[in-house]
């Protein structure tokens, strides 16, 4: 039996500071130039909160902050960038 996740409200925070919407953001801005951002499992002891995949390489990223900055990048270098396991 499948029982549902139980989900932060984030609701009483200004909308500028709601993580989920700020990572819903972040993910689509990914999806524009080829590279999926997805979300670690908290569960996890160890594991990285965020990843950025394309072609089966996969990149951790440490905050959304650190998403952004990578996003920075790869739309600077432009979209035939590859992705970068550094």
């Amino acid at each position: 039996m499948n029982t549902p996740v139980a989900v932060h409200n984030d609701l009483d925070l200004p909308t500028g500071q709601r993580e989920r919407k700020a990572y819903a953001t972040l993910a689509a801005q990914f999806a524009l130039i080829g590279v999926e951002l997805i979300r670690g499992d908290p569960e996890v002891i160890g594991q990285t909160p965020y990843y950025a995949t394309r072609y089966g390489l996969w990149k951790p990223l440490e905050s959304l902050d650190a998403a952004r900055d990578y996003l920075a990048k790869r739309t600077k270098a432009g979209r035939g960038q590859e992705l970068q396991t550094q």
